[in-house]
């Protein structure tokens, strides 16, 4: 798991320190007569020593264990000011409502309301926020106001940025920025996109390029240098609104205390692609690797509540990452979402509490994920508390991955899923307590063995609890392949599931796997190919969006799947003195451990990353990611590289290639990447866009 604290230095720096220190993130200890705090209905339970400690305790709770009292929502107690006062027009595309929404909030005093009565209003241009950290179409800067419209049927709030700006700027339609004690309800916010063009609602993996639709939907964050608890935005309510036709959140909550989303409704996301595209709610903390607890930047207290998300247009529903804590997500439902749709997004996010919640048909990945296998993701953090939640349909239930710890799964009922009920690889520490799991196709509960790369060791699972559970009409019950001494396994109860079946426990066959040399670092110089590119059957005819992570896989079962990943280089600007070449990929595999097979071609090597696609390219099979070989453009085999490892989580490996790169002739030359035996496994390489020297390259040593 990743960890690279930032010391007390770096937040001098940016002005953030506060007048606390970091808690403690031992779980296992606390502080002086925390053993007092009452626990009360869970107190007596196996799992409840893990809430004891500095921020141990999940949801809306102080760092001592203590109840965080939620402050009070603004009050209307000034005057209603009207922005058809200032000019707004109603129901006219032609209008640009930017100016008398921005004149009508400027004019409000502390308690005042901004009232919206009935109408569509359209906004083609904004305003910068913090020097243009946010471009909005409609600015809340003022604390202690109401921003409320007639109705959310009603009102409809229209964004109008040019493309250019949605696709360089962060661009929403609200921006409530270094703000507190505000209210946002009673209305729609959108953007002038056809439903025409709302994109693949199976399709995760490439980004589209409509960019009629912001950003954001509505913005509730802090922003810049934020050196007192004053200026960190706070008690935020957004009730009763609707949000749609946004690119990558239709609530942004970023560095804020005491946010509420209130029964409010998500649809329609304009992109469902990688990079945070598509998500309904998104919670965070200041950013990758940046542990901003206890700071002036710290994210808690913030809830999602009594919310709909509906899909197929949302790529999750509700997000949680970066470090935020302490937030709960509770009493929502969530209709037909395409990936996790209550996601912990592998950015060390810890103690939240996630209850009461409806899930129905996540159709890939599952209802709650915790751990993410995404370019900058990985483990969640500690003591995420899983509880009373109904999940029905879909592919998996629960995710725990990737080195998440101690996470609670309590009391939750997960029926007629197409896969695993829960499934936990690399999750030490995890209680499984009290759940009924029905109607599952595969395992009511699998906990896998993950090689660790450092420590194989490691990988083996332990310190779980999975008692008290029902199991009924699964194809097995619970299942493990390995696991330590403290691995609890007890009062479970099993119902119309085969006898053997029940519990499955391989752990007397297992051994424990070698470390593997392939990510043993190498150093020499990089040399980065010219172009870098996959295609992809389900753009036959056009380029995919470029991303950072290239996209492999072969399967006659899913064919509009299949992707080959294309590298062009030039031998003749690479060192001709060497000892060594390793080609060094950045890689993983969602299932088993697949081969890569890598080809090399000197013919075709006239193509660009901006417009090779699927139709226009050679050296691949009609139909599928296979290489074809013809005497006009012939191949040669190059490298196989299998994983070593059977996890979803990127690693760097090193092949050392030298023999083979040889044999290349000076010039150009053409890398195919496939999977010739057709393994129905997904696999990603980083491309030469990483940053951190974790790009596809050679390395000359």
């Amino acid at each position: 798991m990743k960890k690279r604290y930032l010391f007390l230095i770096s937040f001098l720096f940016l002005g953030l320190v506060s007048c606390n220190t970091t808690g403690n993130t031992d779980n296992t200890s606390g502080n002086s007569g925390q053993s007092s705090i009452d626990l009360g209905d869970i107190g007596n339970l196996p799992f409840s020593s893990k809430f004891i400690g500095d921020w141990n305790r999940p949801g809306l709770y102080e760092k001592d264990g203590s109840e965080h009292t939620m402050p009070e929502t603004q009050k209307e107690t000034g005057m209603e000011i009207s922005v058809a006062d200032y000019g707004a027009k109603a129901n006219n595309p032609a209008a640009d409502n930017y100016s008398a929404f921005k004149n009508a909030i400027s004019n409000a005093n502390s308690g005042d309301t901004i009232f919206v009565p009935n109408g569509t209003y359209y906004f083609s241009s904004g305003g910068n926020i913090v020097g243009g950290a946010y471009k909005a179409n409609i600015i809340i800067n003022k604390d202690n106001i109401t921003f409320k419209g007639e109705s959310k049927e009603g009102v409809i709030l229209v964004s109008n940025f040019n493309e250019a700006a949605n696709r360089d700027d962060s661009t929403t339609v609200i921006g409530a920025v270094n703000v507190k004690n505000v209210t946002i309800k009673n209305l729609t916010v959108t953007s002038n996109t056809s439903d025409d063009v709302l994109p693949d609602p199976d399709n995760s993996n490439l980004q589209t390029t409509t960019y009629t639709a912001p950003k954001y939907g509505i913005t509730a964050a802090s922003a810049g240098t934020i050196s007192s608890a004053e200026k960190q935005a706070r008690n935020i309510l957004i009730e009763n609104c609707m949000v749609e036709k946004f690119q990558r959140m239709g609530v942004r909550v970023a560095q804020a205390q005491e946010v509420v989303v209130r029964s409010c409704s998500f649809q329609k996301a304009t992109c469902l692609g990688g990079g945070g595209m598509g998500y309904g709610v998104n919670i965070q903390g200041f950013g990758h690797d940046f542990d901003s607890t206890d700071t002036f930047v710290d994210t808690r207290f913030n809830a999602v509540e009594n919310c709909k998300f509906i899909g197929p247009y949302l790529r999750h529903g509700a997000l949680i990452q970066y470090y935020a804590h302490n937030n709960v997500i509770r009493n929502n439902q969530f209709d037909d979402l395409l990936l996790d749709s209550i996601d912990m997004h592998g950015e060390d996010e810890y103690s939240n509490e996630i209850y009461e919640n409806k899930v129905n048909n996540s159709r890939r990945g599952a209802g709650i994920g915790l751990g993410n296998t995404g370019a900058t993701h990985d483990a969640s953090g500690r003591n995420n508390y899983i509880h009373d939640n109904i999940i029905t349909g879909g592919q998996r239930g629960i995710d725990v991955l990737l080195g998440t710890p101690d996470t609670i799964i309590y009391n939750n009922e997960i029926k007629n899923v197409s896969s695993t009920g829960i499934k936990c690889t690399n999750a030490n520490g995890t209680n499984i307590i009290k759940n009924k799991l029905s109607n599952v196709a595969s395992d009511a509960v699998t906990v896998m063995y993950s090689f660790v790369f450092s420590d194989p060791a490691l990988g083996i699972p332990n310190h779980y609890r999975i008692s008290d559970n029902t199991f009924t009409s699964c194809n097995r019950g619970i299942y493990f392949d390995s696991k330590e001494s403290d691995f609890v396994v007890e009062n479970n109860e099993f119902n119309d599931i085969d006898e053997n079946l029940k519990i499955v426990d391989e752990s007397a066959d297992f051994v424990l796997p070698p470390k593997s040399t392939l990510m043993d670092p190498v150093e020499g110089i990089d040399v980065y190919p010219q172009e870098n590119m996959f295609i992809t059957m389900e753009s036959q005819d056009q380029p995919a969006v470029y991303q950072k992570n290239l996209k492999l896989k072969t399967s006659n079962l899913e064919p509009l799947f299949n992707r080959i990943i294309y590298a062009l280089w030039d031998k003749s600007t690479m060192p001709a003195s060497y000892e060594h070449v390793y080609l060094c990929m950045t890689a993983k595999a969602q299932d088993g451990a697949p081969t890569i097979n890598i080809f090399t071609n000197t013919t075709y090597t006239d193509w660009k990353t901006e417009t090779i696609y699927w139709n226009n390219s050679k050296l691949h099979h009609e139909t599928l990611a296979l290489i074809k070989n013809t005497t006009e453009d012939p191949v040669t085999s190059f490298a196989d590289f299998t994983f070593p490892i059977v996890e979803y989580e990127f690693h760097t490996y090193y092949l050392d290639v030298t023999e083979a790169f040889k044999t290349l002739p000076n010039g150009l030359f053409t890398m195919v990447f496939t999977n010739e035996s057709i393994d129905e496994s997904y696999m990603e390489i980083y491309s030469n866009q990483q940053a951190n020297n974790q790009g596809l390259r050679f390395i000359f040593s």
